[in-house]
């Protein structure tokens, strides 16, 4: 080890762990885990509950307490351990409206699609999310040319009579902007 690398981490055990960690909270989460590699001093700095609570919504408590997931895991697991448990276990909360996504640090809302045969109320609608979490149901499939297919909904035309089919997107709210619809590719369903 060199001499500046000694003199680094001499200044690092003068600080205090409380003065580390709240630097380490007012960085990235990619930093925070960087830094918990420098010295044991800083891990044991970055894994504190004051560092991984910064990085949970303000509200996690209330949100996990409100869900249908098992408020316990506030107090049995570490602020760190909640956010990854977090991130593999996504929460559900607004009867299904919405999820906590602690990759971003907001709540995502679902997109909502309809098709139906105008005039008629045979349509079927559905809610998509743009980007799913593993374990959150996936009506979306990439294409493998960075685009995705979605399946907007199935209607079915009683009469066989010519007409107009519409197809919907709504319910956006600021968190969707940005969307670009490439195309609406109406398909005969398989019968099965």
């Amino acid at each position: 080890m060199n001499r500046e690398s000694n003199m680094d981490i001499a200044v690092a055990d003068q600080l205090p762990a409380e003065c580390i960690s709240h630097i380490i909270s007012l960085t990235t989460l990619r930093d925070a885990c960087i830094s918990s590699t420098v010295c044991p001093i800083f891990k044991s700095a970055a894994d504190s509950d004051s560092v991984w609570e910064k990085f949970l919504p303000s509200d996690y408590k209330q949100i996990i307490s409100n869900s249908v997931s098992d408020s316990s895991l506030i107090t049995s697991l570490s602020k760190k351990d909640l956010y990854f448990h977090l991130c593999h276990n996504p929460i559900i909360i607004n009867n299904g409206a919405m999820f906590i996504d602690t990759r971003y640090g907001f709540e995502t809302r679902p997109v909502d699609f309809g098709v139906y045969f105008d005039g008629s109320d045979n349509g079927e609608g559905r809610k998509v999310v743009l980007d799913p979490l593993a374990k959150m149901p996936k009506l979306s499939e990439g294409r493998g040319n960075g685009w995705m297919e979605i399946e907007m909904g199935v209607f079915f035309n009683v009469t066989g009579e010519d007409g107009t089919v519409v197809c919907s997107v709504f319910g956006f709210d600021r968190s969707k902007s940005g969307i670009i619809i490439q195309g609406v590719e109406l398909r005969p369903k398989s019968r099965r």
